[in-house]
């Protein structure tokens, strides 16, 4: 009874799995299918419609008109064309090249087959893209006007390859041959308006044509005589601030640039050229004296016109002058006496040269104790020190020492001046005299103490500020608030708030010093 019911019981269940393992044996016999492709015309050019026939696509158990199949024509991995059962269709190339097209043939089982062939598509030639600049772009009868056409193109030539021919008139005569030379010059001997054409050709004879209207005036004129000067001929209060200023006019507007000169002579030397600006910024004058300047207007046609020669003199210090000679370098440095103290009336600049970004022993621009003067320059330009003198660290300055009325740099016999001198000197002015510092005692006022607009440097930048803005000295306090030593006492004054300013600076900042004398 048992046994009879076990073997009833496995036909059932054979019954039940037949068709699921028959149909695993039909898939896993399913083959792949074939695929095949023609390309017509097998070598085509661009702008040809090319025909691709997978016709001849097949599989063992499908017919040929149920398989599917796609396109992919540049064999980029992603399929321009969905799977259909349309085995012919047509794709034009617009850019010529190798292409390599690929089908996949699909069965209606889903199982895949993939073809790659070649097709070689000729570059239909194009015509040359003809341009060209001309310089300058609008001139007179003097320029040689320069024509460049350099920036033509071709798809399929090089550049070297293209020839041009130039119309310079615009007049329908060419005035050149064809030559791959791409660079023409031409002067004009008559004013009007050309417009300039221009044929570049490139090897399979196409071309293409630009043009140019070109504005070509009569003959360039001169400028004026520079005049409108500042100071004014003949004055005879004039600042030792030596600032000179002019207007001078072009009928064509042309860009002038200007020769300086000036001097203590009525042939005064030039001290400067070409310069584009109106006006110049000359060292600082010496007092009770007579300077002559002329400006030379020059433009770029070779036009040279020289001003009349000017003459000013400076005005008279209320203070007693004089000069002392530094030992160490044989520098002469002015000096002047206020409230019976004799002052350096000129920036310190002692000391070799460094750069403020790489100077120095370690090349970092640090100013080092290392037994030697060290300088910056407002600019890193030497001739700067020659109008502002030397900028210091305050370390360099008091000779790397923290005492209070230190020598440090300053000449024998003379300190860097302590918070206490400046306020006396202050208050001199201010108290006693009743009148504004800093008004009396900025360059160009007639106390003879000649307080620059040097600027300074602010060492952690590696940069400089305030030129022609502001002065700044130090003194040779460190800052009296507790933990603030890194930080030193300075006096300065701003161009536009002519009044001195107690304030504090790092100690690595690059400021100018002066000196007085140990009375």
């Amino acid at each position: 009874m048992k046994l009879k019911q076990v073997v009833t019981i496995s036909l059932i269940t054979l019954l039940f799995l037949s068709p699921v393992f028959f149909q695993s044996c039909d898939d896993k016999h399913n083959t792949v299918p074939t695929a095949l492709f023609t390309i017509s015309p097998s070598y085509a050019s661009v702008d040809s419609t090319i025909v691709f026939d997978a016709s001849e696509v097949r599989d063992i158990e499908d017919p040929s008109e149920e398989l599917e199949v796609r396109w992919d024509w540049e064999s980029d991995s992603v399929f321009d064309t969905e799977f259909t059962t349309n085995k012919i269709t047509e794709h034009i190339f617009l850019v010529g090249g190798t292409y390599y097209i690929t089908l996949e043939v699909r069965d209606t089982k889903g199982l895949t087959k993939r073809k790659t062939d070649f097709l070689r598509v000729a570059y239909k030639n194009r015509a040359p893209h003809a341009n060209f600049v001309v310089n300058p772009e609008s001139g007179y009868l003097q320029d040689i006007f320069i024509l460049d056409a350099s920036s033509c193109s071709d798809a399929e030539d090089d550049n070297n390859s293209l020839k041009v021919r130039w119309d310079f008139e615009g007049d329908g005569t060419w005035d050149t041959e064809f030559s791959t030379e791409k660079i023409a010059e031409h002067q004009y001997t008559s004013s009007g308006d050309y417009d300039i054409q221009l044929e570049v050709v490139d090897s399979k004879g196409l071309t293409d044509i630009n043009s140019f209207t070109l504005v070509v005036g009569g003959t360039n004129q001169e400028p004026e005589a520079p005049q409108n000067v500042f100071p004014a001929n003949d004055n005879n209060t004039v600042t030792t601030r030596c600032l000179l200023e002019w207007t001078c006019n072009d009928p064509d507007s042309d860009e002038l640039v200007f020769d300086v000169y000036f001097g203590s002579s009525d042939n005064p030397p030039k001290v400067a050229s070409d310069i584009s600006g109106f006006s110049y910024l000359c060292l600082p004058l010496e007092f009770t004296s007579d300077y002559f300047w002329k400006i030379v207007a020059k433009d770029p046609y070779e036009h040279i016109v020289a001003s009349e020669v000017w003459s000013f003199t400076t005005h008279t210090p209320v203070n007693e002058m004089s000069v002392m000679t530094d030992p160490r370098d044989g520098k002469k440095y002015k000096t002047v006496i206020i409230n019976d103290r004799v002052w350096l009336a000129q920036n310190l600049n002692v000391g070799t040269m460094i750069h403020a970004s790489t100077g120095g022993d370690m090349s970092d621009g640090y100013q080092r104790d290392n037994n030697k003067t060290e300088k910056y320059c407002y600019a890193n330009k030497a001739e700067n020190c020659d109008i502002y003198g030397g900028l210091y660290q305050w370390d360099e300055a008091m000779g790397h020492s923290e005492n209070i009325n230190a020598e440090g740099i300053c000449p024998p016999g003379w300190h860097i001046p302590n918070v206490g001198e400046w306020r006396d000197l202050m208050l001199y002015y201010k108290e006693d005299l009743g009148v504004p510092a800093g008004d009396n005692l900025v360059w160009g006022s007639k106390s003879g103490f000649e307080m620059l607009f040097s600027g300074y440097l602010i060492f952690a930048e590696r940069k400089f500020y305030d030129s022609r803005q502001a002065a700044y000295v130090w003194s040779s306090n460190i800052n009296p608030g507790t933990g603030l030593n890194h930080l030193s006492m300075i006096r300065s004054i701003f161009n536009d708030k002519p009044e001195f300013q107690e304030d504090t600076s790092q100690r690595r900042n690059g400021l100018p010093v002066r000196c007085v004398r140990n009375d």
